[in-house]
């Protein structure tokens, strides 16, 4: 080899490992290699702006300036740093009230994240009817005692007029009666739910326990001050919203869930990843990626990929009890697990390896099941973005996955 071709390899080596010291003096390269020289020094100023431009969009800060745009090697990520920047808008806006936000540049997530939005538009509109209705019923409430005498009888809820002060029950309606009759601690059960300085006109949610299983039961109380007979008194409307609560419930576990798998999507995942960064837990995030999903769907079809999927999807919800596992792409999981090193969930990882390689199904078939994982462990002093510490997993486990295959060669 050329002193010239040494000092350009020297120099190129530099820039890719070692970029602060990466020096080329052109004037000491041979005439036919001086162009060449030039081309790479341009070369490396591209790459190193798009290695610090791609370094400050792992930490989250999406507010750095990018390459200029005479650098090509940067178009991509300038493109997904504008998408982000949009969707953090998006995201600002939608915490302003603007339910009208709609992501379609983002492929799963912006399924979730349009989910969210519109659960959110409901939920806003269904309280705000929940508030209409109550104005209602409170303007029909004169503080007349025989007119409330003579409606409360009519109302499918349950009325208790109550004193201020005591608390002492003055009057009830049937409905009110029944509820007593079938469980004589409810109204104390409801008053200890609510703030100790209820008797104006309000609107409260409850949530108690119910029967021989405590079963929750949830309750919307309206509250309106009026005289009853010369005394102080609060009139409340109790209404049994159960059902709507439960229903709520089971939509909320549909925007979590992986169709296929049932396991948490990735929506839910980051929320909690976002959720024990911010609360300075102890715990290790295990990015897990398929092997040969791709050659199982081409090769066998799509019915053996989908059971390749549930396959792994069943092995790793068998990591521990406390783990929270995620399906965050078509072959790429992601594991939560509370109080443990790096070390111990690798040697788990390495046992539900085995378990999946050795699977009886697998014989005499022409494939065979196997993941590629990386393991980050975070702490109390960790100061990372769950972006960045998702993106060490994603590296981890390619390092992973390029290793095994080493070792296969």
């Amino acid at each position: 080899m050329s002193n010239t071709s040494e000092m350009l390899f020297a120099y190129l080596r530099d820039v890719i490992y070692a970029t602060p010291k990466a020096e080329l003096d052109i004037d000491n390269l041979e005439d036919d290699y001086a162009m060449l020289g030039k081309g790479l020094v341009y070369f490396a100023q591209c790459f190193t702006q798009y290695n610090a431009f791609a370094e400050a969009l792992s930490r989250g800060d999406l507010r750095v300036a990018p390459p200029p745009p005479e650098n090509e090697l940067a178009a991509p990520l300038k493109s997904l740093q504008a998408s982000l920047r949009h969707l953090t808008w998006q995201t600002q806006q939608v915490a302003k009230g603007d339910y009208k936000q709609q992501v379609d540049f983002m492929g799963e997530f912006s399924d979730a994240f349009n989910t969210m939005v519109t659960q959110l538009a409901d939920r806003q509109q269904k309280l705000e009817d929940e508030i209409k209705i109550s104005l209602r019923r409170a303007e029909s409430l004169k503080q007349n005692n025989q007119f409330l005498s003579n409606v409360m009888q009519q109302i499918p809820q349950q009325l208790f007029v109550i004193s201020r002060q005591e608390r002492e029950i003055l009057l009830m309606n049937d409905m009110a009666k029944i509820e007593m009759e079938r469980d004589p601690g409810f109204f104390a059960a409801i008053l200890a739910a609510l703030p100790g300085d209820v008797g104006n006109s309000g609107s409260y949610d409850c949530e108690i326990p119910y029967g021989n299983d405590n079963t929750e039961r949830y309750f919307s109380v309206n509250s309106h001050g009026i005289e009853w007979k010369r005394v102080n008194a609060v009139a409340l409307i109790i209404k049994d919203v159960s059902a709507e609560k439960k229903q709520l419930k089971e939509l909320e576990v549909h925007a979590y869930r992986d169709a296929m798998t049932l396991l948490y999507n990735r929506f839910y995942g980051m929320l909690k990843l976002n959720e024990w960064v911010a609360d300075k837990r102890r715990f290790s995030l295990i990015f897990v990626d398929m092997d040969n999903l791709k050659y199982v769907n081409d090769m066998y079809g799509h019915e053996e990929g989908d059971r390749y999927i549930t396959n792994i999807a069943e092995n790793l919800l068998k990591f521990s009890d406390s783990s929270t596992v995620c399906r965050v792409g078509g072959d790429e999981f992601m594991l939560l697990v509370p109080d443990m090193s790096a070390d111990q969930a690798g040697e788990r990882m390495n046992e539900i390896q085995n378990v999946i390689q050795n699977d009886d199904y697998l014989q005499g078939k022409g494939f065979y099941y196997s993941i590629s994982y990386g393991v980050v462990s975070v702490d109390e002093s960790n100061e990372l973005p769950p972006s960045a510490i998702l993106s060490i997993g994603d590296e981890r486990m390619y390092e992973h996955k390029r290793a095994r295959k080493r070792e296969r060669q």
